[in-house]
């Protein structure tokens, strides 16, 4: 597993935005999805976190090109109006238009009518012969079992640890009432955080281009799914069928 450590703040924030409600952006009224008999399909953009056995978070290309195939099949098996995939080249001379999928979830959609779409990706659209472009960009992260293992290690030994002092510092202090010599009951509540040991996360949104305005028309963000796995044929289906409602 090739595993390699960038982007990774900027991968949580998007992550994070999971536990935002639906979000839905349109420059027009007027255009409605449905009404468009074939978009351009843009190959996907997925970013996918793998929590390592000490439970740090680091970001896998290998599992970030396979949640993106994984998009490709399932969308490319259902009856979307969209075009064969357009290949990108993310690596290499493509990969401004990467970055530029990966921060649009990160514009607020009162800015998104100034977002200036990349040449680039306004000349692919156009030569597939269509004037709307569809892109969709996924990001999550897989938590391995060691991870979660560790976690729970290490909350068990803080959880003695914070026991144990509470218990120490109670012993030496008496109670105020008749019973003086009673100790007090112990204060100390266990901690635990389960988002820490949580297997996997995903969140997903669209962007509709028109090639003719080089605009963004549509933006779409359904409202989050929490633990679904970006590498789950089932899940991503299920993420997928209520991101593209709308057409």
């Amino acid at each position: 597993m090739r595993i390699r450590p960038f982007i990774i703040a900027a991968l949580s924030a998007v992550v994070a935005m999971s536990s935002c409600g639906p979000v839905k952006y349109s420059s027009s009224d007027n255009l409605n999805l449905r009404s468009v008999r074939e978009f351009a399909f843009i190959e996907p953009v997925a970013d996918v976190l793998y929590y390592d056995r000490r439970n740090k978070p680091v970001y896998d290309v290998e599992l970030s090109d396979e949640a993106a195939d994984l998009i490709t099949t399932i969308v490319s098996s259902q009856r979307y109006p969209f075009s064969r995939v357009i290949r990108m080249d993310y690596d290499r001379k493509d990969r401004d238009i990467r970055k530029w999928i990966q921060n649009i979830g990160s514009v607020s959609t009162s800015r998104l009518s100034r977002v200036r779409v990349p040449d680039d990706l306004l000349k692919a659209i156009e030569n597939s012969g269509h004037r709307y472009g569809v892109v969709i960009f996924s990001s999550g992260y897989v938590r391995s079992r060691e991870a979660i293992l560790y976690e729970e290690r290490q909350e068990a030994i803080g959880n003695v640890i914070g026991a144990t002092l509470d218990a120490i510092l109670n012993s030496n202090k008496k109670d105020k009432d008749k019973d003086a010599d009673k100790k007090k009951s112990s204060s100390y509540r266990p901690y635990s955080n389960p988002e820490n040991k949580t297997p996997y996360d995903c969140n997903m949104y669209c962007v509709v281009i028109d090639a003719d305005t080089d605009e963004i028309v549509h933006y779409i963000h359904p409202i989050p799914f929490f633990e679904k796995d970006p590498l789950d044929g089932r899940d991503m289906e299920e993420m997928l069928n209520r991101l593209l409602s709308d057409f």
